[in-house]
Formats: C-alpha cells, sequence, structure tokens
C-alpha cells in the first residue's frame, strides 16, 4: 500500500508504515483491488487499486485514498473501490457522502457526486499550528 501511495498519489506520498497502519484502523471501510501489470504475467497479484473511508454510520461518511495504479487506470478499477466503499456496512446507510478530490472532479461527478455550492471546505493545518505555537 505504501508503495501505490507514493507512487500514484501526490497527497498520500511518504506517509511512513506506522502512519498507514494508524489510517487503516481509523478506517470504518478499507477497499482493496488486486491485479497484475501487463508485464508481469506469472508474478504474484499487485496492489492496484485502493481507497477507505470513515462514517457514523448513520448521517454522515468520508471518502479518503481512492487511488489506482496509473498503468490500470481507466479500467473501471476506480468505479469499483468507490461504489464498494459506498455499499459497505459502514456507509450503506448514511444520509450523505463526502470527499475532497483536487483532480478527480469529473470521475466523481460520472459517480453522482455532486458539487456542494452551499458549502465551503475549511482546513486547519494542525502540523503548522503546533510548530508555530
Amino acid at each position: 500500500m505504501k508503495q501505490l501511495l507514493d507512487e500514484d498519489s501526490f497527497w498520500a506520498q511518504g506517509r511512513s508504515h506506522d502512519q498507514l497502519r494508524r489510517m487503516l484502523r481509523g478506517s470504518d471501510a478499507v477497499v482493496t483491488a488486486w491485479g497484475r501489470h501487463e508485464d508481469s504475467s506469472g508474478q504474484p497479484l499487485q496492489l492496484v487499486g485502493f481507497g477507505r473511508a470513515t462514517s457514523d454510520g448513520m448521517f454522515r461518511g468520508v471518502l479518503w485514498d481512492v487511488v489506482v495504479t496509473d498503468s490500470h487506470r481507466g479500467q473501471g478499477i476506480g468505479r469499483l473501490v468507490v461504489r464498494a466503499l459506498l455499499e459497505a456496512p459502514a456507509l450503506a446507510r448514511t444520509e450523505r457522502v463526502y470527499l475532497m478530490t483536487t483532480r478527480g472532479r469529473t470521475f466523481y461527478r460520472e459517480l453522482g457526486f455532486k458539487d456542494v455550492g452551499s458549502q465551503n471546505l475549511l482546513l486547519i493545518d494542525q502540523e503548522s499550528t503546533k510548530s508555530s505555537g
């Protein structure tokens, strides 16, 4: 998973193994997709897609870290990961599911997500707050 996030995401690069373990423990749903790269027939399956979610199980859920290897994009893996997350018990009956994306707006719109003009994304960077105070 570390390799997938380091190589195929820009937001999750450099996370340590310990941070990834803690992240997974704090997730309510985790989905993985496994496959082979075109040039690796006969090789063991490799992680080619990943996504996770957190939720209160009733009112709100959030999708996080949905990523597919560059060599497997365009094959429907991302759609399968997102659908599996939305159907996971932690999210299946959740009233609203949110996500944040920098580059995937069109992809998520195709899956039924909508822009929410009445809401704003607000952020506090606790790492910089800790170091400056």
